[in-house]
C-alpha cells in the first residue's frame, strides 16, 4: 500500500492542505458549474470541457478519456513524477516537512539508488561545466567559437567538456562514490581491466535535463574527428531512457510557465535546439538523434497540444519526418504539421543564413501530414515523364484515400490536380480504386463472454455503486464471500469497514494506474444503466447465483463419491435447498 511509504496520517494531511481545485487550477483553466469545477482535460485534446473536479470528494474525472484520481495522482501524471516526488512537491507547497519513509524495503532501496545516481549526475554536470574553461579544453573552446555560441547559451544549456578518462572518476571517488555507483548513474564505463573510465573523454558535453530540472544523462560531441560516432549518449540507466528523454524539455516547461505555449517545435539535434532558442524560438526541443517514440510524444503532450516537425530538409530528414508522422498517427489528439526547410538545410544552417523571420514564415506555412506526404512524393518523381507521373498519381491517391472525410479528400485532390493537370473528376473516380499501402491485419473475433466474465462485470457494478454511495446500493448480504478477485474483495471490505470514506482515498490503497480492474470500478459509467436499482439487485443476485451453482456442483461430485447412505441423504438435502434458492431467487442463509 502506497501510504506505508510515508504513513497514512501524513498522506491525509498533505492532501488536506493541498486543495485539489487550487492545485489543478495552476495547470488547467477551471469554471464552476453547480457544485463541480470543469475544464478541458490536460491529458487529451478537447475543445468542450469534460474534465470534472469534485471539490467535496477531492477527486477528478475526465468523461472524455477516463483519467481520474486525487491531487497526488494528478501531479504524478501531469508532471510525470514518481509517487514520493509528487508527495514531496505537495508537502513543500504546504510548508510541511517530509517524514522518513517506512516499510517496503525494495522500494526504499530503489529510491536510494535513484537519488544516488541523480547526485552523481548533477555533480558530473557541474564538473564538466567548470572544465570547459580550463586550458585543457582548447578543442572545445575553438569548436564553440566556430559555432558562434555565446556565454549566455553556454550557461542556459549548461554545456561542458570532458578533459580525460580519469578526472571525473577521481572527483567522484573523493565524494565517496564507488565505481559501480558511477556506472549505474551512466557517468562512467568499466573496461575489461576493471578500470572505470569516462566514456565522454575529449568531447563537448551536453547535459540532458528532465522536466523536473534533474540531470539524467549526457550527450557528447566528438571534436577530434577520430571517432566514427559523432555523438555518444549515456547508456540506459534507472533514470535515463533515450527513447523517452527530450533535450530541452526543462527549458520548454519553464517557458510555458512564464509565457504560455500551445505548440512545440521538434528539431533533430542539440545544436538545432540551441540555435532555435538564440533566434527566439524557445519552444524548440530535440530527441537526441533517435527515432521519435510514443514516450517522447507523451512527454511533450503534457506541455502542448500541437507540434511542428522542423527536421533537416534533406532526403534523410524527410524520411525521418515520415516515420515520425506514423508515430503521431497513433496519438491523434496531438496535432502535428511539418515545416519544410529548403535546399536540404537544417534549422541551424537556415537560421544563420536567412534569419528568424524567414523561418517564422516557413513554420506558419507548415504542411499537414497529408500535404507533406504529397510533397515528398512530388519530389520523388519527375512529373514531366508520363510513367513517373502515373506512379505519383497511384501513390498520392493511396495517401488521400486514408483520409476519413470526403471534404478533406476534395482539398487534396485539388492539390494533386495542380501538380499533374489531371481533372478532379478523373481523380475522384480513381480514388475509389486506390490501393491501401498499409498491411491489413486479420480481425480479431471477440471471445464469447463466460459466466465468470459476467460475474466480474456484476461485481464491478455493485462495487462502483457502493463506492459512489448510490441510493440504491444497499444489501444486507455479506458479499465478500462471492468476490474471488483479491483487489475487488479488498475494496469491498474497505467500503464496508469505512462508511465515511471518500473516493479519493482509493488512490492511497491501490495502484490504480496499474490495477485495471480497480480503475474500471472507479471509472464505471452509470449513464448507460436505465433502471439502476433493479440492475443492482440483479447483479447482487448474479454474484450469489454464481456461488450457489458452484456449491451445487461441488456437492454433486461429493454425492457421486460418497458411499455412506446417511451422508448421501444430507448432501441431497443441501442440493435441494440450493435448488429452492435458485428457483425462487432468494439469498437464504449462505
Amino acid at each position: 500500500m502506497k501510504e506505508n511509504i510515508f504513513g497514512a496520517d501524513f498522506i491525509e494531511k498533505v492532501k488536506a492542505k493541498n486543495d485539489i481545485v487550487n492545485i489543478i487550477g495552476k495547470y488547467v483553466r477551471l469554471e464552476k458549474k453547480g457544485n463541480k469545477f470543469w475544464g478541458c482535460c490536460p491529458f487529451h485534446h478537447e475543445k468542450t470541457p469534460s474534465f470534472c473536479i469534485n471539490e467535496f470528494e477531492q477527486f477528478y474525472h475526465c468523461f472524455g478519456c477516463g483519467e481520474s484520481g486525487d491531487v497526488i495522482t494528478f501531479l504524478r501524471k501531469f508532471e510525470n513524477l514518481e509517487y514520493h516526488d509528487a508527495v514531496r512537491v505537495l508537502a513543500e507547497n504546504a510548508g510541511m516537512e517530509m517524514p522518513a519513509m517506512q516499510d517496503n524495503e525494495k522500494y526504499l532501496k530503489a529510491k536510494r539508488e535513484k537519488d544516488t545516481s541523480l547526485k552523481i549526475l548533477n555533480f558530473a554536470k557541474e564538473f564538466y561545466k567548470q572544465s570547459l574553461y580550463f586550458s585543457s579544453a582548447k578543442p572545445a573552446q575553438e569548436y564553440i567559437k566556430k559555432r558562434k555560441l555565446t556565454k549566455r547559451e553556454l550557461d542556459k544549456f549548461e554545456l561542458g567538456y570532458s578533459p580525460d578518462y580519469d578526472s571525473i572518476v577521481g572527483k567522484l571517488r573523493q565524494q565517496g562514490y564507488n565505481d559501480e555507483q558511477m556506472k549505474a548513474a551512466g557517468v562512467c564505463e568499466i573496461g575489461k581491466s576493471g578500470r572505470a573510465y569516462d566514456f565522454l573523454k575529449g568531447r563537448l558535453v551536453f547535459p540532458i535535463v528532465n522536466a523536473q530540472g534533474d540531470c539524467i544523462g549526457f550527450s557528447g560531441r566528438d571534436l577530434a574527428g577520430a571517432d566514427h560516432m559523432k555523438y555518444k549518449n549515456t547508456s540506459a540507466t534507472q533514470v535515463f531512457n533515450k527513447s523517452r528523454a527530450v533535450y530541452g524539455i526543462n527549458l520548454l516547461k519553464r517557458y510555458k510557465q512564464e509565457h504560455g505555449i500551445d505548440t512545440v517545435i521538434l528539431v533533430e539535434g542539440q545544436f538545432d535546439v540551441i540555435t532555435m532558442h538564440r533566434f527566439g524560438f524557445e519552444n524548440a526541443v530535440a530527441c537526441l538523434g533517435t527515432a521519435v517514440t510514443k514516450d517522447h510524444l507523451r512527454e511533450l503532450k503534457r506541455l502542448a497540444d500541437n507540434a511542428i516537425l522542423c527536421l533537416d530538409g534533406d532526403s534523410a530528414g524527410q524520411k525521418a519526418a515520415l516515420r515520425t508522422l506514423e508515430v503521431f498517427a497513433e496519438m491523434p489528439e496531438f496535432a502535428v504539421k511539418v515545416a519544410v526547410i529548403p535546399n536540404g538545410q537544417d534549422p541551424d544552417e537556415f537560421l544563420h543564413q536567412n534569419g528568424a523571420e524567414k523561418l517564422k514564415t516557413i513554420l506558419e506555412n507548415a504542411l499537414t501530414p497529408t500535404a507533406f506526404q504529397i510533397f515528398v512524393l512530388k519530389n520523388k518523381y519527375d512529373i514531366s515523364k508520363l510513367d513517373e507521373k502515373a506512379k505519383f498519381l497511384k501513390e498520392a491517391l493511396a495517401v488521400v484515400s486514408k483520409l476519413p472525410e470526403a471534404a478533406q479528400k476534395e482539398i487534396y485532390l485539388e492539390e494533386i490536380r495542380k501538380i499533374t493537370g489531371v481533372s478532379v473528376d478523373f481523380l475522384r473516380r480513381d480514388l475509389s480504386n486506390a490501393p491501401e499501402k498499409t498491411e491489413k491485419t486479420a480481425e480479431v473475433q471477440p471471445k464469447p463472454a463466460t459466466e465468470l466474465d459476467a460475474n466480474v462485470k456484476a461485481v464491478k457494478f455493485v462495487l462502483a455503486a457502493m463506492l459512489f454511495k448510490k441510493d440504491f446500493a444497499t444489501t444486507k448480504t455479506n458479499l465478500a464471500q462471492f468476490i474471488t478477485n483479491p483487489s475487488l474483495r479488498k475494496l469491498y471490505q474497505y467500503i464496508i469497514q469505512n462508511p465515511d470514506f471518500r473516493v479519493a482515498q482509493v488512490y492511497d490503497i491501490f495502484d490504480v494506474e496499474n490495477d485495471k480492474i480497480i480503475d474500471d470500478v472507479i471509472n464505471f459509467e452509470f449513464k448507460d444503466i436505465t433502471a439502476p436499482k433493479e440492475y443492482f439487485e440483479n447483479c447482487v443476485w448474479q454474484m450469489v447465483e454464481n456461488e450457489l451453482k458452484f456449491r451445487k456442483n461441488t456437492l454433486s461430485k461429493q454425492y457421486k463419491e460418497e458411499i455412506d447412505n446417511a451422508k448421501r441423504r444430507e448432501i441431497l438435502a443441501q442440493i435441494a435447498e440450493i435448488d429452492k434458492q435458485l428457483k425462487n431467487k432468494k439469498l437464504g442463509d449462505i
